[in-house]
């Protein structure tokens, strides 16, 4: 995984078929469609990768 849309593992749901209805708050505080930790450090490299642009704000 390397971008927000990429799934994160096989358990992913979120498809451009099937969007996920949570995407934003899943990008920042997930994975929501299923518990993994492995996932979830994913998730935040990508985010701490991000915020490196003065431009990102977590609100």
């Amino acid at each position: 995984m390397k971008e927000f849309v990429d799934h994160c593992c096989e358990k992913c749901t979120h498809t451009k078929e099937n969007p996920c209805k949570d995407f934003v708050l899943c990008c920042l505080e997930g994975p929501i469609c299923h518990e993994n930790e492995s996932c979830a450090k994913k998730r935040k490299a990508i985010i701490d990768k991000v915020a490196l642009n003065e431009h990102f704000v977590i609100c």
